[in-house]
């Protein structure tokens, strides 16, 4: 019988970590998408559209288990709503100041940022390979972000503050979906951010007409609520229910990988000098991170 588990639980965490590797496709992508969306759609007018939609989309997904909503479940989902509110907003804003290639890099950091807010949180000590990739991943975004005169760009700086709200995000997840219903978990974290975002447009002024835009920013706005949002968090909801956060971090991490793809081959962007450098360090990190711990050697 214990076999048998061991077995089913190994099945589970190959399924979680294909199904998360999905997810940080989706996300590289996203990059992209919301460089076009932003050419006709403000940030605080895309993030409504993007996160309405979304909540439509998983609304047929768990339309029949509404009734298996309590009270606990909606300040949970709230509680991660806030925080995706927040985030994109500063990441969205944050893209129109800066590159998606720049921004996926960037992004990465919650790599170590995500063992270093679980031992703030849930008081799990980081081992010393993920404290030494903190410090090579630092100097990849000093690399990657400094401007000549050792500045750092507005779009940089608000997408560092994402990968913090992130962070906590993934910390929150990893809790939360262990006794409840990832599906309806979802649905109400998304509907909670569409709730933020809606009011934000609202605030911000008179939101856009979704039906007046051009084919490229139909296409990334398009992209961003079904794949970007919608399938991506259910996914990942769904992994961390057999993935730990940090083992979750390292795996969603290769977003960068393929934000770097898409933004070279459909937005034409160019990597050089130091860049190409902090780029590395940034991939020497998340490899260092990644590594397996050492085994203690048994005394004699």
């Amino acid at each position: 019988m214990e076999l048998k588990g061991a077995k089913e639980q190994k099945r589970n965490i190959i399924m979680a970590d294909a199904g998360l590797f999905l997810v940080a496709l989706f996300w590289g992508g996203g990059f992209v998408a919301g460089k076009f969306a932003l050419r006709e759609l403000d940030p605080m007018t895309l993030l409504a559209y993007r996160y309405t939609g979304a909540m439509l989309v998983l609304l047929c997904f768990s339309f029949r288990k509404l009734k298996l909503i309590n009270k606990k479940m909606i300040l949970c989902a709230g509680l991660v709503g806030v925080l995706m509110f927040l985030g994109n907003m500063v990441q969205t804003i944050g893209l129109q100041y800066t590159t998606p290639g720049k921004q996926s890099f960037i992004i990465s950091t919650y790599t170590f940022l995500v063992p270093l807010f679980s031992w703030i949180i849930l008081k799990v000590k980081p081992s010393k390979k993920i404290i030494a990739a903190a410090l090579i991943a630092l100097t990849g975004i000093a690399l990657l972000t400094l401007k000549d005169d050792l500045t750092i760009g507005l779009g940089d700086f608000l997408t560092f503050i994402f990968a913090i709200a992130f962070s906590i995000q993934v910390i929150l997840i990893g809790i939360f979906v262990k006794d409840m219903d990832a599906t309806l978990f979802c649905f109400l974290q998304i509907t909670a951010t569409a709730v933020f975002s809606v009011a934000g447009a609202i605030a911000a002024g008179q939101p856009q007409n979704v039906l007046e835009l051009s084919a490229a920013p139909m296409a990334g706005l398009f992209y961003l609520i079904l794949f970007n949002s919608a399938l991506a968090f259910l996914l990942q909801n769904l992994c961390q229910r057999f993935a730990p956060a940090n083992h979750a971090a390292i795996i969603l991490s290769t977003e960068t990988v393929f934000g770097t793809i898409f933004a070279v081959t459909l937005a034409g962007e160019v990597f050089r000098g130091r860049m190409i450098l902090g780029c590395v360090l940034m991939f020497t990190a998340i490899i260092i991170a990644e590594l397996p711990s050492r085994k203690p050697r048994p005394s004699n």
